[in-house]
């Protein structure tokens, strides 16, 4: 999948038509190879238990030893393995994938599946080794793939420069991007294939410049892909530029722009079926705008409306995840504290969120509201309680003590918070000297008597520039394989030159790591505990946050907050 298209996927309008005549795996394996292709094609994001699919393509396949229909397999499996977010097994199918079309040598295949691994690691935000396999993409598809696939790779190039810092680099090369297009339009004025890819360019830039709060320049590109639109039928790009210019004056907090447009868009996705998965998402910008205007009333019938959608079609995006957290708050904000509480309960509990992460989320839906929650939560013990009934005294005695020892807490509480803080700045301030001051090779200060100790530490410190630590199924045999040596022998050098054990080793490199990342990407913040833990090795999330708070004192919840807020 292009990186354009996955930007619309998880941050915006994802979209696809869900198939209504969907064959048995019987009658799907009737068919040739070629049918069996275009079928998985079609319905990869659509189909049930799609991996039974893909597993009969992949055996005939193999039975009848057609090397190209078998990297597309492999393709079809990093697919589905990165939609799951298993990563690791997604690397291994689309190198498969890599490995069958170089021993074809169909170099247009193998550029989109080096385009497909790059795509992964960019979601993965390891933005060094997907600009890495972008470029040898791009190299393969200079001469022989056509100008759009190439304009595309340039895009995806341009938007890791936009990731990294490099911003105005990044927007000279979106503005380039644009630029061939037009001059592409202008010597084929009348190809419709030309127009959608562009406006679909266009849509995708102008989120980009939307997500940097660059909202003139964003107005101006959507603006842009609807007079494009007028020259042609792509309805869902027109749908999306709407919606887009919605989102715009939704993020500039100028309300009534916002639901004027948003109510346009509305009105087209909702009278087509193709353009119904986009409808959640304009739901979600007008809750948001009723809810800046404090009609809240007005906000939760809309948060309502994009909440019986996500479950109707089992929406699983990222980006409408602030349904729940808008919907919690506007329940507050009409003092349904009950409800409100009950939302984010079904939410955490979906989202397998850590206790850390819930209390967060509660602080902030009844952040200005604490008074009122405990009432609400003193009224809800007496109705409850018989001996809350008998004894109305001690009821209020047992409140007034509450809040004595509530208040204490938060003094003490507010006193702990101030360390935490200063030592969060701290970490911050090493972080950054790191990332200007060059890597030195792990062996740097040691006395290197023992030959054979000196390259098993260049063959770690190789290994941990690949980021080898990541993968959870890396054991101590595993790496003494890979550094020709064995399990005894490493363990040796580890505790003599590095000072610590095979697993204390481990665990620093990725909790390292993860401090980095998360300090330099928006997007691996939002995901839940788990899946932090799982990205870089963990098994479970308990493990990590204790590994985490050991490293620096504090939670990875409390690290996340305060990065947002910086």
């Amino acid at each position: 999948m292009r990186i354009s298209k996955l930007f619309l996927l998880l941050l915006f309008f994802p979209f696809w038509i869900v198939a209504n005549n969907q064959d048995s795996l019987v009658v799907f394996k009737e068919k040739n190879l070629s049918q069996q292709y275009v079928y998985l094609k079609e319905h990869l994001n659509t189909t049930k238990d799609i991996e039974r699919y893909i597993a009969a393509f992949s055996t005939k396949a193999t039975v009848q030893k057609d090397t190209n229909y078998i990297a597309q397999s492999y393709y079809f499996k990093h697919r589905i393995h990165r939609k799951s977010k298993a990563y690791t097994e997604a690397h291994l199918a689309i190198d498969k994938a890599i490995l069958f079309a170089q021993s074809n040598k169909q170099d247009s295949l193998v550029a989109s599946f080096f385009h497909a691994k790059g795509a992964t690691f960019y979601i993965q935000s390891n933005y060094e080794n997907a600009l890495d396999y972008y470029i040898q993409a791009y190299d393969l598809m200079r001469t022989k793939g056509a100008i759009e696939n190439q304009l595309t790779l340039e895009f995806d190039i341009a938007t890791i420069k936009l990731k990294v810092g490099k911003t105005k680099e990044a927007l000279r090369e979106f503005d380039k991007i644009i630029h061939s297009y037009d001059s592409l339009l202008h010597t084929k004025p009348d190809s419709q294939f030309l127009k959608v890819r562009c406006i679909k360019m266009l849509n995708n830039t102008a989120k980009s410049y939307t997500d940097e709060a660059m909202y003139d320049k964003a107005i101006e590109l959507y603006s842009k892909s609807l007079l494009l639109n007028e020259t042609t039928n792509y309805l869902s790009g027109k749908c999306i530029a709407i919606g887009g210019k919605g989102n715009v004056y939704t993020a500039k907090k100028e309300y009534d722009k916002a639901l004027i447009v948003l109510n346009q868009a509305l009105a087209i996705s909702r009278s087509h079926n193709e353009l119904q998965l986009i409808t959640p998402f304009l739901l979600l910008d007008k809750g948001k705008c009723m809810f800046g205007l404090k009609k809240f009333e007005d906000a939760l019938n809309n948060f309502k409306e994009t909440d019986q959608i996500i479950q109707q079609k089992n929406l699983k995006f990222i980006g409408l995840d602030e349904t729940y957290q808008f919907l919690a708050k506007t329940y507050a904000q009409l003092g349904k504290h009950e409800k409100a509480t009950e939302v984010y309960d079904q939410y955490i509990e979906r989202k397998n969120l850590s206790t850390d992460k819930r209390f967060e989320l509660y602080k902030t839906i009844f952040e200005g509201y604490d008074l009122k929650n405990v009432e609400y939560r003193a009224e809800k013990a007496t109705k409850e309680s018989n001996l809350f009934k008998s004894y109305f005294s001690q009821a209020i005695l047992v409140i007034v003590l509450l809040l004595i020892v509530t208040i204490s807490f938060f003094v003490y509480n507010r006193n702990k918070q101030k360390q935490k803080l200063a030592k969060f700045h701290t970490l911050i301030d090493e972080l950054k000297t790191k990332e200007f001051t060059p890597n030195e090779p792990s062996s740097k200060g040691y006395v290197l008597s023992d030959e054979k100790a000196s390259k098993i530490l260049d063959d770690l410190t190789k290994l941990e520039a690949k980021l080898f630590f990541l993968d959870k199924k890396y054991s101590l045999s595993t790496l003494a394989k890979k550094c020709h040596t064995n399990s005894t022998y490493l363990s040796q050098v580890i505790n003599k030159y590095k000072g610590k054990t095979f697993s204390e080793y481990m665990t620093e490199m990725r909790i390292t790591y993860v401090l980095s990342a998360l300090k330099n990407d928006k997007k691996l913040r939002s995901y839940t505990i788990q899946s932090i833990a799982e990205e870089i090795g963990f098994k479970k999330s308990e493990s990590f946050a204790k590994a985490f708070k050991k490293r620096t004192g504090f939670n990875p919840s409390y690290y996340i907050k305060n990065l947002d807020n910086m």
